[in-house]
Parts: C-alpha cells; sequence; structure tokens
C-alpha cells in the first residue's frame, strides 16, 4: 500500500496537518485540503484503458475564429441541417488515456472510517473539477464530507489536467461514458485510495453536461449509480444554441491568456470577457463578485505539472491570485471538444432501467434550460425526472429550483441553499453516508 506520512508532507506547510493517506491506483499523487479548506484531499492522474463505439465526425475543425463563428450561427439558424451532416457512422476508438481525479474526505480519521458512499462528481462543459471545490462557502466537496461522504471530483476527458486526444474522432460522449463507468468500478474496487475506506455505495453527481453524461451513465450501466443527483437540466432545449452563442466560442489555442497554446483547433473555450459566462450561466444579483474574495492557491506542493499538457495551463491551474468567486471562475474556464458537443445530444435519452431514487436541482434563473425561468410553465426540474428516469423511485426522488440563481448553481450566492437539498436528498434516499 503506498501511504503519505505526515514526516513526509513536513516540508509542505498548506498540508502539514493531514493524517495517512492512501494514494494506491494515483500517478503523481498529491496530498491537500480542500479549495474550502474543511476536507482533506489527494489528486493524481488515473490511467484507464478502454474502448467505446464513437461516430465518424465528417468535417474537420474550423481553422479559424472566423470560420468558428459561422459553424455556430449555421448550428443555430433556422432550418439548420448542418448538425446531421457533420456525423457519419459509428466507428470503434481503443486508448488508455490519464484523468485527472481528485478524492476528498472528512479530516477526522474516525469519520473516514466510517465512510461507505462516495459521490462522483463530473463538471460540465467550459469547467473543471473546480467547480464542486471554489472556495469557502461555494464548496460541496465541503458540505458532502462535512456530511460524512468522500467525494471524488474529476476532469473530463480533453479538459484540465487530464488527456487532450484528438478532440473530434476521440473526445466523445460514448468514450466519456466509457470513462466514467471505469471510474465507478475502480471506486467499487477500491482500486483507487481503496484502504481509506471501503466503499458500498456511488452516488453519481453531475452539473450540465456532467448531468447529461452522468444520465447516459445510469442509461447504459443502471447498477452503477444508488442515487443519482443532477444540476442543470430539462426537457426545454429551445434555449440552448442561444446560450451556446452567448459565449462566443473561439478556437482555444488562439485564447489571449496563451493557457491552451498547443491544443488542437477542435477545442473550443469561450470568449475572453466576463459577459460570455454571465448570460448563459449566471444570474445576477444572484452571484456578487464584490464579495467573497478568497485565496485561491490550490494546497498542491510542486513540482507536478503533467507532461502530456502545455506547462502554462497547469501552472495557471495550480495557482490564481487572490479574485472574488465570479472573476475566480471566469478565470478558470475550460476547453470543450468539438466532438463531444457534437455527440452530446445522446446523452438526453431516456433511462428507463435505472430504478434507484433520482434528485434534479436547477437554479431558478437557469437560462440554458429554462429560458430564465424554471418555473414556466411548471417546475421543469420535478418534470424532467419522471421524462428522463420513469422508472425511478419516486417515493425518494426529489427536486428543487434555487431562488435567484443562474445555471452554473455552485458559484452563486445561493450555492448552500442547493448544497443542504443534496445532501438532505441522500440522508432521505440512502439514509445517511
Amino acid at each position: 500500500m503506498q501511504l503519505f506520512t505526515l514526516a513526509a508532507l513536513a516540508t509542505f506547510s498548506l498540508v502539514k496537518c493531514l493524517p495517512v493517506i492512501d494514494v494506491t491506483g494515483l500517478i503523481n499523487a498529491q496530498p491537500s485540503v480542500s479549495a474550502g479548506g474543511k476536507s482533506t484531499c489527494v489528486s493524481g492522474t488515473v490511467k484507464i484503458p478502454v474502448t467505446a463505439t464513437n461516430l465518424q465526425i465528417l468535417k474537420p475543425a474550423p481553422r479559424t475564429n472566423l470560420e468558428a463563428t459561422e459553424l455556430y450561427v449555421e448550428l443555430a439558424q433556422v432550418n439548420s441541417k448542418l448538425g446531421a451532416s457533420l456525423v457519419g457512422g459509428p466507428q470503434t476508438v481503443t486508448g488508455t488515456h490519464g484523468i485527472y481525479v481528485k478524492l476528498c474526505f472528512p479530516s477526522d480519521e474516525a469519520a473516514q472510517r466510517k465512510i461507505s458512499t462516495v459521490q462522483l462528481l463530473t463538471h460540465g462543459g467550459t469547467l473543471d473539477h473546480t467547480y464542486w471545490d471554489i472556495a469557502p462557502g461555494y464548496s460541496y466537496v465541503d458540505a458532502a464530507t462535512l456530511a460524512g461522504y468522500a467525494t471524488l471530483s474529476y476532469d473530463r476527458l480533453g479538459t484540465g489536467l487530464s488527456d487532450h486526444p484528438d478532440p473530434l474522432q476521440t473526445v466523445q460522449l460514448p468514450l466519456q461514458i466509457e470513462l466514467a463507468h471505469q471510474i465507478v468500478q475502480k471506486l467499487r474496487t477500491g482500486s483507487i485510495s481503496g484502504r481509506q475506506f471501503r466503499v458500498s455505495k456511488v452516488v453519481g453527481v453531475g452539473h450540465s453536461l456532467g448531468g447529461a453524461l452522468t444520465q447516459a451513465v445510469a442509461a447504459k450501466y443502471p447498477k452503477d449509480f444508488d442515487a443519482l443527483i443532477i444540476q442543470g437540466t430539462s426537457t426545454v432545449t429551445q434555449f440552448a444554441l442561444t446560450g451556446v452563442a452567448s459565449e462566443a466560442l473561439q478556437i482555444a489555442n488562439t485564447d489571449p491568456s496563451g493557457r491552451f497554446k498547443g491544443l488542437a483547433d477542435g477545442y473550443h473555450i469561450s470568449g475572453p470577457l466576463p459577459q460570455t459566462s454571465q448570460f448563459a450561466f449566471y444570474r445576477y444579483p444572484g452571484f456578487d463578485p464584490r464579495t467573497s474574495t478568497i485565496s485561491t492557491t490550490l494546497s498542491v506542493p510542486q513540482p507536478s505539472t503533467p507532461s502530456n499538457l502545455p506547462s502554462q495551463l497547469a501552472r495557471t491551474l495550480l495557482t490564481h491570485p487572490s479574485r472574488p468567486v465570479f472573476s475566480l471562475q471566469t478565470s478558470r474556464k475550460q476547453t470543450l471538444a468539438l466532438g463531444e458537443s457534437y455527440t452530446l445530444p445522446l446523452a438526453y435519452a431516456p433511462a428507463p432501467a435505472y430504478t434507484g431514487p433520482v434528485a434534479i436541482i436547477n437554479g431558478e434563473n437557469d437560462f440554458f434550460y429554462c429560458g430564465g425561468d424554471c418555473t414556466y410553465p411548471v417546475d421543469q426540474a420535478a418534470a424532467a425526472i419522471p421524462a428522463f428516469f420513469p422508472n425511478a423511485d419516486q417515493a425518494r426522488s426529489m427536486s428543487y429550483l434555487v431562488p435567484g440563481t443562474g445555471h452554473n448553481v455552485n458559484a452563486h450566492l445561493n450555492a448552500g441553499k442547493a448544497f443542504e437539498r443534496m445532501i438532505a436528498f441522500l440522508e432521505g434516499a440512502l439514509g445517511g453516508p
């Protein structure tokens, strides 16, 4: 068993108080504390061999930002047939991919020994794993560990500190499903930090694109999850392309920050102005850039720069200056692979084989999935449960609309209300951790 001891950590002032940590299954493992400050964590890379049936992407990625903008214009135009022309028949893809993960759990060792449930946290598009652990008061990771759960957040393939393979033919929804499924199996078999605690239940928790991915995993592998929590979803689709257009997506390697130099042209990112995130993902004044200024230096000892990413990107993710939460989140914007975008509609099919409990948590003013009013004409979070999960355990399921909140729930002032409902749901659905 691989372990970090207190003596080995003594030179790292930010992590001196950490208990012994099992790093089994992690490459370049690094101990830390959560950004919220209340959880013990260990991060590293997991190598996952996987085979999936992807779809052939028939057109190359735009070569300039003018071409990229025209792509989104034509996808959004009335009577567009472009989407159908982009995707062809099935093709098998096989490979081994490095996925960056961060496992967090209660700092109290007695509480650790009682853990039997891990929550697998999957972030949405243009975000990374830090969506679940933004800052003190904005950390679902801390809410979960304080309630006695462990969490495993990760960067989806093509995002953050995970590998960035071919963004058209490789990074697609079917492959992401298989990767998430393999992570679940590793958690259940103890292949990731398996001696830290014994896992008997796994909860799938996803936001936006990550929620759609979690739904798709439950559809194909209904026994993977004992419960589901999905943020930012509905059966309403007519506002999504407007939301995409508002992001002013551009080729990531042209971003003025220089963070994504060297990535293929098929990786896109939202425009440099903060309003490109605000329109679709935030609801003013439900977020306030003038409050909650925090230190955002991640507690990760260096050197830990992954070899498969541009060094500028790795350094940016490891250290940030102090800034308000909204500014912090917009500075952390991440890549979106075109292949994943083109195949995402596959995720929104019902999951009739899944029979466990479901919670759907939406911002009341989510523009992306509700046009800015999730109460019209009915509660869209409540309506999504029978539509997407017709055989879910309805008696143990629930929905909640977070007041004054947009699509990126965890970055709003009322994030704590969402966290309370998510934990309360698990207490009722599973009887606790």
